[in-house]
């Protein structure tokens, strides 16, 4: 699949502080790439760079196959950016604010009238297209941000914490729209450092430490990453043996059994869809009856700490 972004050893450094450190990510056309990680991980400073907020310290990177440095008029035209903190002049007004930002992408007359409209009722901003930007609630500015992005469909769509200061009503209309946006055609890159929102919208998720990437990959490969991150408690017949507890721990993919009372087992296994089969099997041919099966997989609080060695993020979304 052809890239949309395309890095190779992207930095950017104040001074001996490198806020971000090499970083080589290509991001695919039409997905929905979610960068994670906490505050000060680069985040912000590679969607500042690509979009052209922030000129690159060493490093190369093309948007649409245009040249971060040597062609950013296009690689504007190919990109637009909704920022963390909302951005407008505080007499200025939501319908006017929109209007401007079509027509700095060439859009007129009626085209440019609907757009406004439609963006303004999708985004619940109708009620108060006339109020000035001073007048606006946090979330009500923060949705005007992000609905700056929906006037004209950018091929890359970049969205910095678009549901900061959002109730959980706005996050979940945003975080549809921002599905409908890919759906339409636009790659999608969101900074974020809700976990809930990394799961809800992303096709693939890149973790972020430091200015670095410690990984990039869809949420079910995360979780099967982990060495013995799937939980299976188990229930058997019969009062466990040791040659049962001894099957057990021998089955391909066992990393750590713990016993539970006399009929019960934790089990902390690799990929546990591969490995039950191959415990039932086990059993059988020990006469043994599994009574009960309960699967846990890995949370993305577990894969983020695995990588990172931090505690995740915010979960409440």
């Amino acid at each position: 699949m052809e890239s949309a972004v395309q890095t190779h050893v992207l930095t950017k450094s104040y001074g001996e502080a490198r806020a971000l450190d090499a970083l080589s990510l290509g991001v695919r056309q039409g997905e929905i790439l979610v960068l994670l990680g906490p505050n000060g991980s680069g985040k912000t400073t590679f969607l500042h760079l690509i979009s052209t907020v922030l000129k690159p310290t060493s490093g190369t990177a093309t948007v649409m196959g245009f040249d971060l440095v040597k062609q950013p008029l296009k690689v504007r035209e190919s990109i637009g950016i909704s920022f963390q903190e909302p951005r407008g002049f505080w007499r200025h007004k939501p319908y006017h604010i929109l209007s401007f930002h079509a027509s700095m992408y060439g859009m007129r007359g009626e085209e440019r009238s609907m757009a406004v409209d439609d963006t303004l009722k999708q985004f619940e901003l109708w009620p108060s297209r006339n109020k000035r930007f001073m007048e606006l609630s946090g979330g009500q500015a923060k949705r005007l941000e992000v609905a700056k992005l929906f006037v004209h469909r950018p091929p890359v769509a970049v969205f910095d914490e678009p549901t900061a200061m959002v109730d959980l009503e706005g996050k979940r209309m945003i975080w549809d729209l921002i599905r409908g946006l890919r759906e339409k055609g636009s790659t999608v890159i969101v900074a974020t450092n809700e976990v809930r929102e990394a799961e809800y919208l992303a096709d693939r998720i890149c973790i972020m430490k430091g200015g670095k990437e410690l990984v990039t990959e869809n949420l079910v490969t995360l979780k099967d990453s982990i060495t013995g991150g799937d939980v299976v408690d188990l229930e058997v017949s019969a009062p466990i043996t040791p040659g049962v507890l001894g099957a057990i721990q021998e089955v391909p993919g066992t990393v750590r059994v713990v016993q539970g009372g006399d009929r019960g087992l934790r089990t902390f296994v690799n990929k546990s869809e591969d490995w039950l089969p191959l415990m039932m099997m086990s059993m059988q041919e020990l006469g043994v009856r599994v009574t009960s099966i309960r699967v846990s997989e890995p949370s993305l609080d577990d894969v983020f700490l695995h990588y990172t060695g931090k505690e995740a993020l915010q979960k409440n979304a």
